[in-house]
């Protein structure tokens, strides 16, 4: 029977494994709470950022909104090309 006792202390529930459990539950919804929060926070500046859009559109025009929003060509500092490895030296088979 000693082993049956073992087996029951193991799988009873105690004060104590009650708490750990509950702490585990705890913890896991105040994750789950948090990243809530910020899926909400995300789309509230999403819909922030919209109205602010539409609401220059309907003020300003589309052509006017849509040129301030393209990219200036000539602010543009030039990309510098990407150089080709030298292939001089390689001597492949062909």
């Amino acid at each position: 029977m000693g082993w049956f006792n073992k087996l029951a202390a193991k799988y009873i529930l105690t004060p104590e494994k009650l708490a750990e459990n509950e702490l585990r539950d705890t913890r896991l919804a105040l994750y789950q709470s948090e990243r809530q929060l910020l899926e909400a926070q995300m789309r509230v500046d999403y819909y922030c950022n919209i109205l602010t859009f539409l609401e220059a559109i309907t003020v300003d025009g589309v052509e006017s909104v849509a040129e301030s929003q393209r990219p200036k060509l000539s602010s543009q500092t030039p990309v510098p090309q990407r150089r080709a490895p030298d292939l001089s030296s390689y001597r492949g088979g062909a």
